[in-house]
């Protein structure tokens, strides 16, 4: 399986030790999209970066309540993470509090699909607040987010006008520490 970005602005490779400890739980395809793209932003405005998994599992124990064996495969760039765990793929969307199950049969390679698509970003992930932070601020760097200031959690408005850049991981830890753990509430959308 071949994973294809069409716009991709690489942020540093994956070390071949980080794919052979991971290779064997993650979703088919990980391990080539690993040592052929290594860890970056996806499209033109770096919404969504693969991370490297072995620098997320580190920055991220004790921090979010991952599922044993969870594997984070990307983070937004509004410090949501989707992580792959029990064979399917968990969107946590820190900044609303609220964890969602993408259908078990969305693959790796329909993910990134999804991923490219902008109509999907925006309905989906939400996306247009950082448009429009990044259009009037610029595109954080790859280990840094836009976060509303004050949380959303804490009576903060979703407006564009409150986001700003700070560090993606620090940022997703005051968010569990602030705001507490985010609800399982269902399907990212219907899979039927």
């Amino acid at each position: 399986m071949t994973i294809e970005f069409a716009e991709f602005d690489a942020h540093a490779p994956i070390s071949n030790d980080t794919i052979a400890a991971f290779e064997a739980t993650a979703p088919d395809g990980a391990a080539e999209m690993w040592r052929t793209w290594g860890a970056g932003g996806i499209g033109d405005d770096g919404f969504v970066r693969v991370v490297d998994p072995q620098r997320a599992a580190d920055m991220l124990e004790g921090v979010i309540p991952l599922p044993d064996g969870a594997i984070t495969m990307f983070v937004t760039g509004m410090a949501d993470v989707i992580a792959w765990a029990q064979g399917a793929f968990i969107f946590y969307k820190l900044r609303g509090g609220t964890i969602h199950v993408i259908p078990e049969n969305v693959t790796l390679e329909g993910l990134t699909r999804l991923l490219q698509d902008g109509s999907t970003l925006d309905a989906l992930f939400e996306r247009a607040p950082y448009r429009e932070a990044a259009g009037r601020d610029g595109i954080p760097a790859h280990e840094d987010c836009y976060g509303y200031v004050p949380l959303l959690a804490l009576g903060g408005s979703p407006a564009s006008s409150n986001l700003q850049i700070m560090g993606a991981y620090e940022h997703m830890a005051i968010i569990m520490q602030l705001a507490g753990t985010p609800e399982v509430v269902g399907y990212l959308y219907d899979p039927a």
